[in-house]
């Protein structure tokens, strides 16, 4: 369901776009919990396709989630647009911190996804190269000049990055 729309918008990375399933529902009727988690998901793999990770080579280096925290502001029904924002708010040469914006097709706010994830090699935690690393660190001091920290950023994962806002 990830569909490359506008490179940015504000500086912060629009990369994934779709709307809600039928599948996506819980007996309220409503997108359920774990949906939201696979937008996030499908988001964060459309930002390290922007920044150099071959899925089809991931065990030359590819980034895996350590930590993630979402917080659900607003419901979604059957067939509601959806798209993504997603922020890079630190990074060192083995880890990144990103965060995701959730809104329906009217800009509503949804969800947020705040996430820490490491580079990995052959099942080891390593550095990633330098071609990802500087395409990383544009997305990063782009964002940090112009971007504030998102509200609630840190209320729980809080990771200590060489390179952080």
């Amino acid at each position: 369901m990830s569909l490359p729309t506008a490179p940015q918008t504000a500086e912060r990375l629009r990369l994934w776009r779709g709307a809600v399933l039928p599948e996506w529902l819980d007996y309220n009727g409503h997108m359920t919990e774990y949906r939201y988690l696979q937008v996030f998901g499908e988001s964060s793999d459309a930002l390290y396709n922007q920044i150099g990770v071959n899925f089809q080579r991931a065990a030359e280096g590819a980034y895996y989630t350590l930590e993630t925290h979402i917080r659900h502001r607003a419901e979604a029904k059957v067939g509601t647009d959806l798209w993504s924002e997603t922020e890079i708010l630190g990074y060192d040469e083995k880890r990144l911190h990103i965060y995701h914006t959730l809104f329906d097709g009217s800009g509503k706010l949804l969800a947020t996804g705040e996430h820490v994830s490491i580079h990995v090699v052959a099942s080891l935690a390593s550095p990633a190269s330098e071609a990802k690393l500087e395409k990383i660190r544009g997305f990063f001091n782009r964002q940090k000049g112009t971007l504030p920290l998102p509200e609630g950023t840190g209320s729980v994962l809080k990771a200590q990055l060489r390179h952080s806002r």
